[in-house]
């Protein structure tokens, strides 16, 4: 989960951050400079979105021969409409992008057709470059590559420089014959698990008028992804012949995808535009969510409240309503209300992870002794099903100090670190993890796994 404030771009130079993950949860930011906030960047975490996404993409990893588990799905939060692999099997798409295309083929479409240049190994001339590179350091390049080409040349480069040195200004500018064999593996796989390309097709449709334009009007979804009309002519000669084009939609994932809509757009616009948007006239499931979240947003928790209860009413086995309403009461105060909402998401999704951290937050912030071992193992589970929720190590190291565990507790504050790329703190929490962790035992091994990973390789390096 993540509170609204941390959806502001962070400005602080040559850092990375950590923000509590209350709903979207924001693992790193990074930016230019001062002066610049424009340029700032964050990736997100959300359970139901991530969710969505995963079952959407499984099938189609599993059709291109790529096991489901060795690719990272990341959301990147921008108002530009994208998606790109980098990396590696790294696939990021920005919030735009999702909330732009309004239907599950259309996002199909374009995860298909990533991991058509996954497979066809498109992006090998830059995988050097980026080895070793993280998460939001790639996204950063991608991103920066596409504010450089709109007209800011000296902000985009700020941005890849916060990400990396090696970012390179067209390490994403695919030959149109990788398009083309992308697009026709893309075919080939939602032929394979019985689903229509018609989402895909669509999706170049909306695009296809854009290559006329000049750089710093275009899409960087075109930028990085050069359109062509024999590209999108041998993909419609493609669709013809399959026997699954015009197949429709699952109701339930039709309306799975609008509450993911409603989710995004509720905490990542205005609330202002969101009431604009979805007025009070508007009754879908897309609307009530995406208002429910608003009058949150703006304050007015007895609406929030009210709005949110009449939709677990509605679908009271929907873990990411009680999710919501567990947030809205923690965010005002009311925090042992807030564990029984948490709870029930828990109970109701036990394999989603993010929701126990939520509800071992909860648990933690009483500040009552009494949910002291259960926050820990709840937390203890979480982070073993999931370690790159940097948030969950914060409160794992809440929970450990609270039980005594010292050592295990620094331990968990050199997981977060290490894992939020924030080498100073890795190093020093881990260098107090190995002299308070019995020698031998599985905390102190890797406690020096994180020492050695993070300590200076030459006597006069500094640690940043």
């Amino acid at each position: 989960m993540l509170e609204f404030r941390l959806f502001r771009r962070l400005t602080q130079k040559a850092r990375w951050h950590i923000a509590r993950p209350l709903f979207l949860a924001v693992l790193m930011a990074a930016t230019a400079g001062p002066g610049a906030p424009a340029s700032a960047l964050s990736l997100i975490r959300d359970a139901e979105t991530e969710e969505l996404l995963r079952s959407y993409a499984t099938p189609i990893f599993a059709a291109a021969g790529l096991s489901p588990r060795s690719v990272n799905i990341y959301l990147v939060n921008d108002n530009q409409i994208n998606a790109f692999v980098a990396g590696g099997q790294n696939v990021f798409f920005t919030t735009e992008l999702l909330l732009e295309f309004d239907t599950p083929g259309e996002v199909k479409g374009v995860i298909a057709h990533e991991v058509g240049h996954i497979a066809g190994g498109h992006l090998a001339r830059t995988q050097d470059a980026m080895r070793g590179t993280g998460a939001l350091a790639i996204a950063s390049m991608v991103l920066g590559v596409g504010i450089a080409a709109m007209g800011a040349p000296d902000v985009g480069m700020g941005v890849m420089t916060g990400g990396s040195q090696v970012a390179q200004r067209n390490f994403l500018a695919y030959s149109r014959s990788q398009e083309s064999s992308a697009d026709q593996a893309a075919a080939t796989y939602l032929d394979t698990i019985g689903e229509s390309g018609a989402g895909l097709l669509e999706v170049m449709h909306k695009f296809s008028g854009q290559e006329a334009l000049n750089a710093r009007n275009q899409d960087p979804f075109v930028r990085s992804h050069p359109m062509s009309i024999d590209r999108i002519g041998a993909l419609e000669a493609r669709l013809e012949k399959s026997p699954f084009r015009d197949k429709p939609e699952k109701p339930e994932l039709i309306e799975a995808h609008d509450r993911m809509q409603g989710k995004l757009y509720g905490f990542i616009k205005p609330y202002a535009q969101t009431f604009r948007k979805f007025p009070a006239s508007d009754t879908s499931i897309k609307a009530r969510y995406a208002r429910a979240i608003a009058y949150y947003r703006r304050g007015d928790t007895q609406t929030a409240l009210q709005e949110t209860d009449a939709l677990i009413a509605q679908s009271p086995d929907n873990p990411y309503y009680h999710e919501l309403k567990g947030q809205i009461l923690f965010e005002n105060g009311r925090v042992k209300e807030a564990i029984a909402p948490h709870a029930r998401a828990v109970a109701l999704k036990p394999d989603i992870p993010l929701l126990r951290v939520n509800l071992a937050q909860a648990m933690l912030s009483t500040e009552d002794p009494a949910y002291l071992q259960a926050s820990l193992q709840t937390l203890q589970k979480a982070m073993a099903q999931d370690p790159e929720i940097t948030f969950g190590w914060h409160q794992l190291a809440i929970a450990y100090a609270g039980t005594g565990q010292e050592g295990m507790a620094a331990l968990a504050s050199a997981e977060r670190y290490f894992r939020s790329e924030n080498r100073r703190d890795a190093y020093i929490h881990s260098q107090r993890a190995m002299k308070l962790l019995p020698e031998g035992s599985p905390g102190n091994f890797r406690a020096q796994d994180i020492y050695d990973m993070v300590k200076p390789k030459h006597r006069n390096d500094i640690i940043e």
